[in-house]
């Protein structure tokens, strides 16, 4: 599954895989990972509550291990790519996959559910980030629309696991069977598709720090869209289900959600037409939009309907742009930009649901979800910069962009300020 790719920055031939089978193999390993063996328990966690008998103390505590795990995974990933290589990484979680949704298939009491939960959480930490890496000698173009093609996997896995949840019914177990084997395929694909150490940067030495609005800024913004994007994942079945509706409504609206998701794949051309900044803002306030109509009309079906919608095509995009964010701050180590932001993401995802979840006892489900909607909208105030969208020769992102900007005086090779600042 490898031909030569020309890395027109370097001027030179290549070998490796395609964009194509990159972006087919890394969307299949993120939709599992993510879309079935992590959120997958959301899913089924009525079933699975009915079955095993498990309280609501309970079943939230064993929700919390995916996240932990998840965390603590993201966190090693990028050693993992240092020493083993990009295929080792991506085949390490997508086996956790199979081997976590195995054991929650298996479990007959909260200790096997809970470790096969957390067994499958971890796999979501490994195999983004090691795409980072495996993308970089791509041209520009195909650079960055492969890497938002694969950031948006997660909407591919709800999309195909919410019918498997809606078709399996009561038997949840033969849904998580049906998981374990979109996970072993999956795995078997990355494998065969990635190279089996990280390729290096076509230039390797990073660009001076100094020009790059700081790290932190990314990371906080990651935060706070994990943070507020979790009231939507946590609480909007639920709400739905108080409002009146049918049941089986919240398991379409997330399924609704995983497919609008999928319109994430053109994070980059928007960008390049919009630029990174304002992407960022009119997909924060879009978001925010769809979790407040789930709080104010959660009785109405249409609008329910049409939030998911609009949540899943905004949430997964802002994601891209972030993603495409952290490699351009880290672009001596993509894989590593791609940890953080999605690592800081995650932190959000795991403090949402609790500190949600107090809020809502406190006060209402439809107040945390308003919140939540401002948190998400107060993200606009972090975008990137606009020339996070223009090109430099040793960034791996903004290649695709800069044919969009007009030359302006600062492009003279002897103005001073020619390089200008983020």
């Amino acid at each position: 599954m490898t031909e030569p790719v020309t890395n027109r920055t370097a001027g030179a031939q290549v070998s490796g895989p395609s964009p194509l089978a990159l972006a087919v193999a890394g969307s299949a390993a993120v939709a599992t990972a993510f879309g079935m063996a992590r959120y997958g328990y959301g899913l089924l966690l009525p079933n699975i509550q009915d079955d095993l008998d498990l309280g609501v103390s309970t079943l939230g505590l064993i929700g919390t291990l995916a996240y932990v795990t998840y965390l603590l995974a993201t966190a090693l990933v990028s050693r993992c790519i240092e020493r083993a290589g990009p295929r080792a990484a991506v085949g390490g979680g997508g086996l956790l996959a199979v081997a976590g949704t195995v054991v929650v298939a298996l479990a007959d009491g909260p200790v096997l559910l809970g470790a096969g939960v957390a067994i499958a959480g971890a796999s979501a930490g490994l195999v983004l980030a090691p795409f980072g890496d495996a993308v970089h000698r791509l041209p520009p173009v195909a650079r960055a629309r492969t890497l938002a093609t694969i950031s948006c996997g997660t909407g591919w896995g709800v999309a195909v696991a919410a019918p498997i949840a809606i078709l399996s019914g009561d038997a949840w177990r033969t849904a998580y069977a049906a998981f374990a084997a979109c996970a072993a395929l999956s795995t078997l694909l990355a494998v065969r598709t990635l190279p089996g150490r990280a390729a290096k940067p076509a230039a390797a030495a990073a660009p001076a720090r100094g020009r790059h609005r700081p790290a932190s800024t990314m990371l906080v913004a990651a935060l706070l869209i994990g943070l507020g994007s979790a009231t939507f994942w946590t609480f909007a079945v639920d709400q739905v289900r108080d409002a009146g509706l049918d049941p089986a409504a919240g398991r379409i609206l997330l399924g609704v959600a995983g497919v609008t998701s999928l319109s994430g794949l053109a994070a980059a051309d928007v960008m390049a037409r919009l630029g990174a900044r304002l992407t960022f803002v009119l997909t924060a306030l879009l978001e925010a939009a769809a979790i407040a109509m789930i709080a104010l009309a959660a009785d109405s079906l249409a609008i329910v309907l049409f939030a998911a919608a609009t949540f899943g095509a905004a949430y997964n995009t802002i994601v891209a742009v972030t993603v495409l964010w952290g490699t351009r701050i880290y672009v001596d180590r993509p894989s590593a930009g791609v940890a953080a932001s999605t690592g800081a993401q995650g932190v959000g995802l795991l403090l949402g649901p609790l500190t949600g979840g107090v809020l809502a006892e406190a006060t209402s489900l439809t107040t945390a979800l308003l919140v939540g909607a401002a948190v998400v909208a107060a993200v606009a105030l972090l975008a990137p910069r606009d020339d996070l969208a223009h090109d430099e020769p040793r960034s791996p992102l903004l290649g695709p962009f800069r044919r969009h900007r007009r030359p302006g005086p600062s492009d003279h090779p002897t103005c001073p300020n020619r390089r200008g600042s983020d």
